[in-house]
């Protein structure tokens, strides 16, 4: 996805900023004040009005401060600048809170309202992945600092990651950081809240059902078996609920398969389609199969992208066809146990 017109251009000023900030201060704080002195040396100095025409305390009035050079200010390597930059970004993009969906009595008027309101959380969402790629690309693989290795430690500890070479890292991090289309983004986001309704949507701007493991991190399901451990997560903001949600199918084992449809599609410079990959949701609900064809569903009946009754999927002869091939078993218990969302409409 492209990022706007109005988001490059705030990149580009920020970028020109943040350059311009660096020099400044580093001239400032290499430059000693200079004392000026008079031309004609007095007999009799009088330094009792030294302050008040001077601004000099008569202490120093009559020494010679000496004058260092600036030294010129410290470059700042490009992926440095990129890496800060996304921060300032990121720490800008605050949406609203979530809206009152329940208000809404009409069906249509309330999907509309919430697809309105989701959207642009999407896109930033998909946004944040593009500059943290744009970070990443500005690396250069054959000299890799110690900066830039202490930042792919990171990123690979968040993307579950388990290689310590930072070449490596670097490789993995690419081929996993890429966009989630929209059309998907809202289809799960309206199944797992009710539309913006559900407890823990209200309670906790959690969209996405996404699990949390420590005791007091988030919202008891009711239902929740006897001696399970898992809390329906808290987030600050709707925004953090959908751009944990991307994090979470870019780095998660469960989705691994949703990553390579993908990966095949945009090697074949194909669109990258919500119904593709949908495929690769076979962990998300202990539903299986049944829960893929309900978001399916979801994307074809609301019309959230370009929907062909006859598709790939369907093409014995496509070079992606095997991995959207839905397999027929049922996820055990224990395998969905083991991942971190929740179907429950609370």
């Amino acid at each position: 996805m492209a990022l706007k017109p109005f988001t490059l251009s705030l990149l580009l000023g920020l970028t020109v900023s943040l350059f311009a900030c660096s020099s400044d201060e580093a001239e400032q704080s290499n430059t000693a004040p200079v004392a000026q002195s008079d031309q004609q040396p007095q007999a009799e100095p009088v330094v009792k009005n030294t302050t008040e025409t001077t601004g000099i305390a008569p202490a120093t009035a009559n020494k010679v401060v000496k004058t260092v050079k600036a030294e010129k200010p410290r470059p700042i390597s490009t992926a440095t600048a990129v890496a800060k930059l996304n921060q300032v970004i990121t720490n800008s993009l605050r949406q609203p809170d979530l809206p009152d969906f329940s208000q809404y009595t009409n069906v249509k008027q309330k999907k509309q309202a919430f697809f309105d309101f989701l959207l642009p959380l999407a896109d930033t969402a998909n946004e944040q992945v593009l500059r943290l790629r744009e970070e990443l690309l500005h690396i250069n693989a054959q000299r890799i600092n110690k900066q830039q290795q202490q930042r792919l430690s990171r990123l690979a500890k968040v993307y579950k990651i388990k290689t310590k070479d930072p070449q490596e890292q670097l490789h993995l991090l690419l081929r996993k950081l890429q966009t989630i289309p929209p059309s998907l983004v809202l289809a799960q986001a309206a199944n797992e809240s009710a539309w913006g309704t559900s407890r823990f949507a209200v309670e906790g701007n959690n969209l996405f059902g996404q699990w949390c493991f420590k005791a007091g991190c988030g919202l008891v399901p009711s239902g929740r078996p006897e001696g399970a451990n898992y809390e329906v997560r808290l987030f600050k903001t709707p925004q953090d609920s959908v751009s944990a949600y991307v994090r979470n199918l870019n780095s998660h084992g469960g989705y691994i398969d949703l990553r390579r449809i993908r990966e095949c599609l945009l090697n074949n410079k194909e669109p990258v389609t919500g119904r593709a990959l949908a495929a690769g949701l076979l962990h998300y609900s202990s539903r299986g199969e049944a829960y893929i064809k309900e978001i399916r569903q979801m994307i074809r009946v609301n019309k959230l992208e370009q929907w062909q009754q006859t598709w790939w999927g369907t093409d014995q002869q496509h070079v992606c066809y095997e991995l959207v091939q839905l397999p027929q078993a049922q996820v055990s218990n224990e395998q969905f146990a083991s991942h971190t969302n929740i179907t429950s409409k609370e």
